[in-house]
């Protein structure tokens, strides 16, 4: 089995930690790195041992031959450099958001789809086995049927990375997006979107400067998946603290069950029978799922052909609830959602 080679644009935070689960695969090699600070390439191209490094990404692509391109760039390059990899003929895995937009998200999908290419973002929540043991749950009817979901997830707020305080950034795009996936993946794509949010801090002081902040720092949404079944979704810059017990809760007719800790990095999941009350702890071992490593199982997918949990139409379903809920809160008006997706692979 030959491996996938992967190039990773994006040398900041985040590729610190893609670029050691990758090492760890044996399933992909990690060619190139680039960055527009070339620096910051250079010495991530050192620590990891990796031949290339590049600070112009049109050169990278025109010199290198690899497989599959790890976007790992701020919010607003997302689109833009998924778009020239997969014109270069690339499969694309891009952080989250998708695109900071929803007409190029579409417009993104469907280029990757007649090119023949693969093209997914994070997050990679569904092919965590405390989802998937979520997932089987649902289908087996072991909580009745599902009307009521949460998920809640907040942070005190990036302190580095101006661009999350902008517009085209937020809370519900850095943060809020791991829950949205994670629940219209377990009770299917949302029909409509209503939301409130805000800017609870106006201004921000990140490494060192004062930012004034033009995007949310503190939303609420609540998703119709139809068939009176609803979900609501907090998140923001502003939690100080937040109880890990659990984070994501879904109430059925016959019982409930809870994720222990996040979405993105799942403990396990507490299992309540409803004619008992009885709540029992389940699905403990999460295996070798971590958040930052989307890059590997796809490759792994590509390089086995094994079909993946995640799909581009997801994404972009995401997105466009996020959208939705953006133009909710502005409006006080229920926003309809156009776009769906197929049942997640393993469904």
């Amino acid at each position: 089995m030959s491996k996938v080679r992967a190039a990773v644009v994006g040398c900041g935070n985040v590729a610190t930690c893609y670029i050691p689960n990758m090492k760890k695969s044996p399933y992909v090699e990690v060619v190139a790195v680039c960055d527009n600070q070339i620096e910051r390439a250079k010495s991530l191209a050192e620590k990891y041992e990796i031949d290339r490094y590049y600070g112009d990404y049109e050169e990278l692509l025109r010199d290198v031959e690899f497989d599959l391109l790890v976007n790992l760039t701020s919010m607003p390059f997302h689109e833009p450099y998924s778009r020239l990899a997969l014109e270069a003929g690339k499969h694309v895995w891009v952080e989250k958001p998708i695109s900071t937009e929803i007409k190029s998200a579409h417009e993104l999908v469907a280029f990757a789809k007649q090119r023949g290419l693969g093209l997914w973002a994070a997050p990679n929540s569904p092919a965590s086995p405390a989802f998937r043991y979520m997932s089987e749950k649902i289908a087996s009817g072991a909580i009745g049927k599902p009307f009521t979901a949460h998920g809640i997830y907040g942070t005190t707020g990036p302190s580095w990375g101006q661009w999350f305080y902008k517009k085209g950034g937020g809370s519900l795009f850095d943060l809020g997006v791991y829950n949205v996936t994670t629940l219209t993946g377990l009770l299917g794509p949302a029909k409509s979107v209503v939301a409130m949010s805000g800017i609870a801090i106006p201004e921000r002081t990140i490494e060192g400067e004062t930012v004034k902040v033009e995007a949310d720092d503190n939303i609420a949404l609540v998703m119709n998946h139809g068939n009176a079944v609803f979900s609501v979704v907090q998140s923001g810059f502003v939690y100080g603290a937040q109880s890990e017990d659990w984070t994501i809760q879904i109430i059925g007719t016959g019982g409930a069950m809870v994720m222990e800790g996040f979405d993105w990095d799942p403990r396990g999941v507490r299992v309540c029978n409803g004619a008992t009350g009885i709540w029992t702890t389940e699905c403990r071992d999460q295996g070798d799922y971590a958040w930052d490593g989307g890059a590997s199982y796809i490759a792994e997918c590509l390089a086995t052909g094994k079909k993946p949990l995640m799909t581009g139409e997801h994404a972009v379903h995401v997105m466009e609830i996020m959208d939705a809920a953006h133009e909710a809160a502005e409006t006080g008006r229920r926003v309809e959602i156009e776009s769906s997706f197929a049942p997640l692979a393993g469904q």
